[in-house]
């Protein structure tokens, strides 16, 4: 199918497309589906997608939770900035920790907002890693307490201090509930203490061993 084929496709066609399909779209074709149509894409279908997604743009503001949810790890892999940019906030509580677990980590930055984090689930957040998160600031002030409690060792090391200080004292107790000696030891730089002059703490973190030290 080409680009012009779907451009003037009606948006109830989409609710037609299978899994099957969808692996088989042109990916410079796909630039021509509008966020409507998208919308109208059975949940099932979205486990089709592959590399071609990366075509996908502003068309991702059609997103669902649900199709978001059937996402393989290969495409959200896939997923390019734009794409990101454009996902209304309710399609984020749709992705699973797999997913997260392969997004762009170059795509993240400035494209992720508050709103977004606060729709993913703690396990979806559990998937976050180090690259993930080390360009956030003030996005952060969109985690929430059972966000925090799952979060991995290497995700919790790579919080910036913008990042830290954009969550409230409340969320923040949410380290302190973790199972990671590692990601407990981040509590004491959160909230809107963190970087302070005279209560900063400096960690020291052996990810091997799980030893933390201040």
């Amino acid at each position: 199918m080409t680009m012009d084929c779907f451009a003037t496709m009606p948006a109830h066609a989409f609710k037609g497309f299978t899994k099957s399909c969808v692996a088989n779209f042109d990916g410079t074709a796909i630039q021509g589906i509008t966020a409507e149509q998208i919308k109208e894409m059975p949940g099932d279908s979205f486990a089709g997608w592959q590399s071609n997604i990366e075509y996908m743009g502003p068309a991702c503001a059609g997103f669902t939770e649900t199709q978001a949810g059937n996402m393989t790890e290969y495409a959200c892999g896939a997923m390019g900035i734009d794409c990101f940019t454009a996902m209304k906030s309710d399609a984020y509580a749709g992705f699973t920790k797999e997913c997260v677990g392969n997004w762009r980590d170059n795509e993240l930055g400035g494209s992720v907002t508050a709103k977004d984090l606060a729709k993913m689930s703690p396990s979806a957040v559990a998937g976050l890693n180090d690259h993930d998160v080390s360009s956030w600031g003030v996005e952060c002030a969109g985690f929430r307490k059972s966000q925090l409690q799952g979060m991995s060792d290497e995700a919790c090391v790579a919080l910036t201090p913008d990042c830290l200080g954009s969550i409230s004292n409340k969320t923040c107790s949410g380290f302190l509930e973790s199972k990671s000696v590692t990601c407990q030891g981040i509590y004491s730089m959160c909230g809107p203490n963190a970087g302070t002059p005279g209560i900063e703490c400096v960690v020291r973190v052996d990810l091997e061993h799980g030893i933390l030290s201040e």
